[in-house]
C-alpha cells in the first residue's frame, strides 16, 4: 500500500491538557495509513473530554484522503441488533443489491432474506464490505458514546480488527466506563484485549491546565487563588470547569480575591448538579453509601460505611464499584474522586441530626482520631452526653498542635455546652482564652480577666496571670499586663520568704522575667526595668526561667548600649535550650541583642528557627511579628530585597488579624526596607497606615517609625524636616534611657544633615556623644559609622579622607554591607573633590557593587553618577557575594570547602594559622554562612570573578562612548 514515509505523524490540533492523547491518536493514524490496522479506545467518566478528543481527531486535515465513517450511538434502552453498523454505513447510501446477501440482515433488517443468514456469514459479509472500501484508501471508523452501542455491532468491530492486521484501518471508540453493561461490556473487553488496541484514559486537567483554560475564557486575567478555587471545585473535569466558568460569567463574578467566595459557592452548586445527575436512577442504597462515605470521611472502612448506611458489607462493595464507574469515588479505597465531591454529595443527599450523632458514635467506638469525631459533635444542636466533652477537649489540643487555633476555639466553646464540673469549666475557659488570644486577643482578655477572680490555687493563678499578660501585650495593653504581673510577683515574693523551694524560685523568675520583657516595651516603664536589672545578680541560665531572665537582661542592656561582648554572652546563654523548652519571648529578646551586636554566626540560624517555631504554633499575629523581626535582621545585614519581601508578608498577614489597627512593627520594618530600595512614596504610604494608640510610648516601633520617616524626608531632599525628625527621635530615646548607637543611628544621621545645613556646632556635639556611645558598645558597625560621619562632617579634606579611609577599613570587618557601601560612597565623593579621580572611581565602584548586592538602589544610582563625573564608566556590577572575597579569602574558603583543615591550609599557603582563621572568618561573614559545611554551596553557585577588574576598566578608552 503506502511506504514507511507515511509513518511520520503530524500532530493533531492540540488543546489544553490533551497533547499526550493527541499524540497517541496521531501515531495510530500513521500506522493505519501504513497498512497496520489499529484500534484506539478512549474511555473515562462523564465530562472528561472523550467526545471532544474524537471531534478534534475527525477535524484532522489528513483524514480528507481517507474514508471516514462515524456514528454517535443514541441513548436508547434496547438498541436493535447492528443498529450502530447501519448508522456507520448509512452515508454510503447502499441498496440491498450493492451488498452481499449475507450482509442484508444487518443493513436491511426489514427484508425477508434476513431470516436465512447465519451470524458468521453476516459478519464476514460486513468485513468484505469494509475491505472493499480499504482497497482504494484508508478506512477510519469513529464510534462515540459506544457505551450505548448494541452488542452485535461491537462484535463486528472485534471481528473486523482480528482479520485486518495488514489493512489500512483505524477504529476509534469512545465510551463511558460507568455506563457499559451486559453483553456489550464483554465484547468491549475482547476489543480492548486485542494487541492492536491502545487504551486512552484522559486524566483530569492539572492546575496549570485549568489556569490556561480560565485565562483564555475570561475577559480579565485571573488571580492565582481564583484559579486554585476553580481547579479545586471542578476537580479538573473539563465539562465541570466550563460549566463553572459559564456560571461565573453569567453571575458577573470577577476572577480576583473578591470573587473567590462566589466562585466557591457557585462551583458547589455546579458540582452538586453534576452529582445529582450521576446518582439519578440508581437504587437508594447506593446514595446512602455515598452519603455515609461523605459523613465518615476518608479514614472509614467498608464495615464502618456499612454500619452507617444500614446495608451489608457486600452491598457497600457493590455500591462503591458503581460510584467508581461514575467518577464519584476514587479508583481505590473508600474516598471521593476529589475534595469538592464530598461537599457536593452532602448537598444532594441530606444528612440528619440523627445521622451526625450516629456517625460520631461509630467513629468514637472504632477508635478514630478525636478530630474526626469532634467534627460531627460541633454540628449537633445539643450535646448532652459526658463522653462528648473529653472528645472535644482532645480534638482541641490536637488542632492547636497542628497550627489551627481557630478550629480549637470552635471545639472548646462546645465543651462548655456539655461540661458541668466547675473546676473543669475553669480549665476549659483557660484553654479557650489562651488559644483565642492567638486569633483575637481583644476577645480573649475578658475571658482571662474573669478567670483571675475565680481561681484560688496560687500556682494556677500565676499561670493564668502569665497568659493574661501575654495576651494584653498582643492587644497593646502593656499597662494592664505590667500591673497584673507586678501584683502576682509581689504575692510570690512574700510567699518566698517562707518557701525556699526550687519550684517557687523558678516561678518567681518566670513572672519577673515576663515583667521585665513587657515593661521594656514602653518608655514609661523602661526606667523601672533598668533599675531592677541593675540590682539583680547574673544567673547561670540552667532553667527556662533563668534563660528568659538572661534574654531580658541582654535586651535591656543592648538598648542601653552596654558593652556588646557582655550582651552577646547573655544572649547566647539564653538561646542554649532544648527544642522542648523553646520560648518565643526568650528568643525574640536574645535575637534582638545579637542583631544589634552583629553576632552573625548565631543570629541568622536562630532567627529562622524562631520564625519557624511561631509559625508552627499557628498564631497569625505572633507569626507576622516574628517575620517583621526577621526582616529587621536581614535589613541590618544589608539584604534589602529579602527584608522587603519578609516585611511585606508580615504586613499582609497582620492586616488579616484583629490586631491590624493597633500594631506598627510590621509596617515600620516594611517601610524601612522600602526606603533603602528607593521606593519612598510607598514607604510614606505604609507609614501612614499606622494608627496605633499611644504609639509614641513604644520603645522600639516609635523610634523605628521616626527613623524611617526621616529617611523618607532625606531622600526627597527635605533635609531640614529630616533633621528635625531625627532630633525628636533622639530626645525620645535619651529620655527613655536608650543610648545604643546602632539601634536607631539618629546621632550620626542627624550630624550629617546638620553639617549640610550649616549647623556644624550642633553636629559636633552629636558626634562627641556618639563617640562615647560607639566606644562603649564596641562593634565594628558602631565605630565605623562614627568614623564615616566624622569624615563627612570634617571641613579639612585631609582629615575627611583619613576618617573615611579608616571607616572603610573598620566596616569591611563587619556584616554592615549597607554602611560599608555608604562609607565607600562618601570616601569616593571626598576624593573626587580633592581631584583624586582614580581613587574616587575605585571606591565608588566598590559602593556600586555592595549597594547592588544589597538592593539599595538610591546609593547605587548616586555612585554611578559620580563615577561618570570622575571620568570613568560604570562596569558590570558584582552578581554574587563570592565576588566580595579577596583572592586570599577565596583560596582559603575553597580549600576549607574541600575538607582541608586550618592547619593544612596554613601549611599549603605558607601563612600562619591565625591568618587562615582571619580569612575564613571574613569569608563566613561575606558569604552569609555560619559553618564550614555551608561553604561549598555558597562558593559553587557563584560566577567566576573578573580579575584585576578596576585595571581592566581603566584600560578601556572612553573616546566614542556615550
Amino acid at each position: 500500500m503506502r511506504g514507511d514515509q507515511q509513518r511520520i505523524a503530524e500532530p493533531i490540533q492540540p488543546w489544553v491538557g490533551r497533547s499526550r492523547e493527541c499524540a497517541v491518536l496521531a501515531e495510530a493514524f500513521a500506522d493505519a495509513r501504513a497498512s497496520r490496522a489499529r484500534c484506539v479506545v478512549v474511555r473515562g467518566p462523564s465530562g472528561v473530554g472523550k467526545s471532544r478528543l474524537l471531534s478534534e481527531f475527525r477535524r484532522r486535515e489528513q483524514l480528507r484522503a481517507c474514508a471516514v465513517l462515524q456514528v454517535r450511538c443514541p441513548d436508547t434502552p434496547r438498541p436493535p441488533r447492528y443498529d450502530a453498523v447501519r448508522r456507520i454505513f448509512e452515508p454510503l447510501e447502499l441498496g440491498a443489491d450493492d451488498v452481499a446477501d449475507s450482509a442484508v440482515p444487518a443493513l436491511f433488517p426489514d427484508l425477508p432474506v434476513a431470516r436465512n443468514s447465519s451470524d458468521y456469514a453476516t459478519l464476514s459479509a460486513l468485513h468484505s464490505l469494509a475491505a472493499n472500501l480499504m482497497a482504494t484508501r484508508p478506512l477510519v471508523l469513529v464510534v462515540d458514546d459506544a457505551h450505548h452501542c448494541d452488542a452485535a455491532s461491537l462484535r463486528w468491530l472485534d471481528f473486523l480488527l482480528r482479520r485486518a492486521a495488514d489493512l489500512p484501518l483505524l477504529v476509534v471508540l469512545g465510551y463511558r466506563c460507568d455506563e457499559l453493561d451486559g453483553p456489550a461490556r464483554a465484547t468491549m473487553s475482547d476489543l480492548v484485549a486485542q494487541r492492536t488496541t491502545t487504551v486512552i484514559e484522559p486524566a483530569p486537567l492539572s492546575r496549570d491546565d485549568v489556569a490556561e483554560v480560565v485565562t483564555a475564557t475570561l475577559p480579565v486575567v485571573p488571580e492565582s487563588d481564583f484559579v486554585d478555587t476553580c481547579a479545586r471545585t471542578s476537580g479538573g473535569n473539563p465539562a465541570l470547569l466550563h460549566r463553572l466558568i459559564d456560571a461565573l460569567v453569567k453571575a458577573g463574578v470577577r476572577p480576583d480575591e473578591t470573587g473567590e467566595l462566589s466562585a466557591e459557592q457557585i462551583g458547589r452548586g455546579v458540582l452538586a448538579a453534576s452529582v445529582r445527575s450521576r446518582l439519578a436512577g440508581l437504587p437508594r442504597r447506593i446514595a446512602r453509601v455515598a452519603a455515609a462515605v461523605a459523613v465518615l470521611g476518608p479514614g472509614a472502612g467498608v464495615e464502618t460505611v456499612a454500619a452507617m448506611a444500614g446495608v451489608t458489607r457486600w452491598q457497600v462493595t457493590e455500591a462503591l464499584e458503581v460510584l467508581r464507574r461514575r467518577d464519584v469515588v476514587a479508583e481505590s479505597g473508600v474516598d471521593f474522586a476529589h475534595d469538592g465531591m464530598r461537599a457536593a454529595v452532602l448537598d444532594v443527599v441530606p444528612v440528619s441530626e440523627e445521622d451526625r450523632l450516629r456517625a460520631a458514635r461509630i467513629l468514637n467506638d472504632t477508635g478514630r482520631p478525636a478530630i474526626e469525631v469532634a467534627e460531627h459533635l460541633v454540628q449537633l444542636a445539643e450535646l448532652n452526653q459526658p463522653w462528648m466533652a473529653g472528645v472535644l477537649r482532645d480534638a482541641a489540643a490536637l488542632t492547636e498542635q497542628q497550627g489551627a487555633p481557630e478550629i480549637a476555639v470552635r471545639y472548646l466553646r462546645r465543651v462548655l455546652d456539655v461540661e458541668t464540673s466547675e473546676p473543669q469549666r475553669i480549665r476549659v475557659r483557660a484553654d479557650l482564652g489562651r488559644v483565642l488570644a492567638q486569633l483575637d486577643p481583644y476577645a480573649a482578655l475578658p475571658i482571662l480577666r474573669k478567670l483571675l477572680d475565680q481561681v484560688t490555687d496560687p500556682t494556677v493563678y500565676v499561670s493564668f496571670v502569665l497568659n493574661f499578660a501575654m495576651t494584653a501585650v498582643t492587644a497593646q495593653r502593656h499597662p494592664e499586663a505590667v500591673r497584673a504581673l507586678g501584683e502576682v510577683l509581689a504575692m510570690l515574693t512574700l510567699k518566698a520568704r517562707h518557701d525556699a523551694s526550687a519550684a517557687l524560685r523558678e516561678l518567681c523568675l518566670s513572672v519577673e522575667s515576663m515583667l521585665l520583657i513587657i515593661g521594656s516595651g514602653e518608655k514609661s516603664t523602661f526606667g523601672l526595668v533598668q533599675d531592677r536589672i541593675a540590682e539583680r545578680p547574673l544567673l547561670s541560665g540552667g532553667t527556662p526561667a533563668e534563660r528568659r531572665m538572661l534574654a531580658a537582661t541582654a535586651f535591656v542592656q543592648s538598648l542601653r548600649g552596654e558593652p556588646s561582648a557582655q550582651v552577646v554572652q547573655h544572649a547566647r546563654t539564653a538561646l542554649n535550650f532544648q527544642a522542648s523548652d523553646a520560648d518565643p519571648w526568650t528568643e525574640r529578646c536574645a535575637l534582638f541583642a545579637l542583631h544589634l551586636a552583629d553576632a552573625t554566626e548565631d543570629l541568622l540560624p536562630a532567627a529562622q528557627r524562631a520564625v519557624e517555631l511561631v509559625e508552627s504554633m499557628g498564631a497569625r499575629w505572633d507569626y507576622s511579628y516574628s517575620l517583621s523581626c526577621y526582616a529587621r535582621v536581614l535589613l541590618h545585614f544589608g539584604d534589602v530585597r529579602g527584608a522587603a519581601e519578609e516585611a511585606r508578608t508580615a504586613a499582609d498577614i497582620c492586616a488579616q488579624t484583629v490586631c491590624a489597627d493597633s500594631t506598627a512593627a510590621q509596617y515600620t520594618a516594611w517601610a524601612s526596607a522600602l526606603v533603602e530600595l528607593g521606593d519612598v512614596d510607598q514607604a510614606d504610604e505604609v507609614l501612614g497606615r499606622i494608627e496605633r494608640d499611644w504609639f509614641d510610648e513604644a520603645t522600639l516601633e516609635w523610634h523605628y517609625f521616626l527613623h524611617a520617616r526621616a529617611r523618607v524626608h532625606w531622600i526627597r531632599g527635605e533635609f531640614t524636616a529630616a533633621a528635625e525628625v531625627l532630633l525628636g527621635c533622639g530626645r525620645s530615646m535619651t529620655g527613655a534611657g536608650i543610648t545604643n548607637p546602632v539601634f536607631v543611628p539618629w546621632r550620626t544621621d542627624a550630624a550629617i544633615l546638620l553639617a549640610g545645613l550649616g549647623r556644624r556646632s550642633e553636629a559636633a556635639d552629636l558626634l562627641d556623644q556618639d563617640e562615647e556611645a560607639a566606644q562603649r558598645w564596641g562593634t565594628a558597625r558602631a565605630l565605623g559609622r562614627h568614623l564615616m560621619t566624622r569624615g563627612v562632617v570634617a571641613e579639612d579634606p585631609v582629615r575627611a579622607v583619613g576618617s573615611l579611609t579608616e571607616a572603610v577599613e573598620v566596616l569591611s570587618g563587619s556584616p554592615a554591607w549597607l554602611d560599608e557601601a555608604r562609607a565607600h560612597f562618601r570616601l569616593g565623593e571626598v576624593l573626587l573633590r580633592t581631584e583624586d579621580e582614580r581613587g574616587a572611581r575605585k571606591h565608588l565602584r566598590r559602593c556600586i557593587d555592595l549597594a547592588t548586592l544589597c538592593g539599595a538602589k538610591p546609593i547605587a544610582d548616586h555612585a554611578r553618577t559620580l563615577v561618570v563625573t570622575a571620568g570613568g564608566r560604570v562596569g558590570q556590577p558584582l552578581r554574587s557575594p563570592v565576588d566580595l572575597l579577596t583572592g586570599s579569602e577565596r583560596r582559603v574558603a575553597t580549600m576549607a570547602a574541600a575538607g582541608a583543615s586550618n592547619r593544612a591550609i596554613a601549611e599549603a599557603l605558607f601563612v600562619t594559622l591565625r591568618t587562615v582563621e582571619t580569612h575564613l572568618t571574613n569569608a563566613y561573614r561575606k558569604l552569609r554562612v555560619s559553618k564550614r559545611a555551608d561553604l561549598a554551596a555558597a562558593l559553587g553557585g557563584a560566577r567566576t570573578r573578573r580579575q584585576h577588574r578596576d585595571d581592566e576598566v581603566e584600560a578601556e578608552p572612553l573616546a566614542g562612548r556615550p
